[in-house]
């Protein structure tokens, strides 16, 4: 974990170097100094789509359960309490992410500029 090694642009401009340790503080589940933030957000995305694929299954799993025993209300209900804040949850903090790359991306493009 050498978040606070210093690269060649960390010493020519002391200000990016700030703004650097800013966005390592935001984005801190994504590396910056590792593979291009795009790459890593799109893995994020990945994920994403598994914890809504595993809950939406389970949610099946339940509502056709419930639905046997004649009341696939209380299995809708259920799923909803159960998973729908996982999915929630997961997509927020996809969408929060991707919009804190987006603006990292942006002012690192027109640092380099």
């Amino acid at each position: 974990m050498d978040s606070h090694r210093t690269t060649q642009s960390e010493d020519v401009d002391p200000k990016w170097a700030t703004r650097q340790r800013y966005w390592r503080r935001k984005l801190r589940r994504l590396r910056l100094d590792a593979e291009p933030v795009e790459e890593q957000l799109a893995k994020y995305k990945r994920v994403t789509w598994v914890l809504t694929a595993l809950p939406a299954g389970l949610s099946l799993f339940f509502l056709a359960l419930f639905t046997a025993f004649h009341r696939p209300d209380v299995g809708l209900v259920l799923a909803a309490i159960l998973f729908a804040p996982v999915v929630a949850i997961a997509w927020l903090d996809y969408l929060l992410l991707s919009s804190r790359v987006a603006r990292y991306t942006r002012e690192r493009d027109e640092h380099r500029l």
